[in-house]
Formats: structure tokens, C-alpha cells, sequence
């Protein structure tokens, strides 16, 4: 019987490794005068929550290898492609709206690419985006785009 190296295995060590160079270059961020919280904060804690998780991927994958993947969703759907598509399209539009109208943008479409209805996505999209923001830019004093909101 040949075995082949589980595909999951594969990528959750891409995904490790990923997470470890985020990690690296997180560490070399300069510290912000008169600030606790230094701008590599949040990015180290990706890393480290990615490159866990990753790991925790080779493993199962190594444990799992002998099931057969015959049931096994695809990796590539629509729904995948889309919300790529949609995370693109806010990064690219999110300068000049800004984060309040990209994001809440963003939320109205994934909120009905995910199955949701209209009045749902339209109530908690700005609710939640607002949230987002003040956390972001009052708590944690890190500024984002005004865009058209000036």
C-alpha cells in the first residue's frame, strides 16, 4: 500500500510556517512612543494563533490519513471565491469610502452570500461595523480610513 503525504498536512505546514514569518516580522516592529501596546501586537498574535492552528492541521491531517476523502467538500466553491472577491473589493475601495461605508458594504455582502435576508444583514451590518470602529480607533487609538466620511 503506497501513502501519500495528506493534503491537509501539506497546507496546515504552509499555513504554520506563514504564521511564523508573520510572527518574525511582527517581532522587528519598533515600539510607538508613550504607547503600552506596540504596532506588532496584533499581527504576533496572528501568527502565533495562526502557526498553532496550522500545526494542530499537520497533525490531524497525519491522523486522518488513512480515511477516505471520497465525502470531502471541494476547496474551491463560489462561496469561497466570492467572499475572496468581496475581501479584495473592500480593500481596494475601503481608501476612499472609508472603513464605515466599506465595511458596513462588506458585511451587507457577506451576510447574504452567507444565506442571510436583507433586513437582517441591513440592521446588524452598520451596528456591527460601528462597533469595529470605535473599538479600533478609541480603545485602541489605531486609525482608519475616513474616506468619504472626511
Amino acid at each position: 500500500m503506497k501513502r501519500s503525504i495528506p493534503m491537509d498536512s501539506v497546507l496546515g505546514l504552509l499555513f504554520a510556517l506563514g504564521g511564523a514569518a508573520i510572527l518574525a516580522h511582527a517581532l522587528t516592529l519598533p515600539a510607538l512612543p508613550g504607547m503600552a501596546v506596540g504596532p506588532g501586537l496584533f499581527p504576533a498574535i496572528v501568527g502565533v494563533g495562526m502557526a498553532v492552528m496550522g500545526a494542530a492541521l499537520v497533525v490531524q491531517g497525519w491522523l486522518t490519513r488513512d480515511v477516505p476523502e471520497d465525502d470531502a467538500p471541494p476547496l474551491v466553491t463560489v462561496f469561497a471565491i466570492g467572499i475572496v472577491a468581496v475581501i479584495a473589493a473592500a480593500v481596494v475601495v475601503m481608501p476612499w469610502l472609508g472603513f464605515l461605508v466599506a465595511g458596513t458594504l462588506f458585511s451587507v455582502v457577506v451576510v447574504l452570500m452567507s444565506g442571510g435576508r436583507w433586513l437582517p444583514a441591513l440592521i446588524f451590518s452598520p451596528i456591527a461595523t460601528a462597533a469595529i470602529y470605535f473599538l479600533f480607533t478609541m480603545a485602541l487609538r489605531v486609525p482608519l480610513p475616513r474616506g468619504l466620511l472626511g
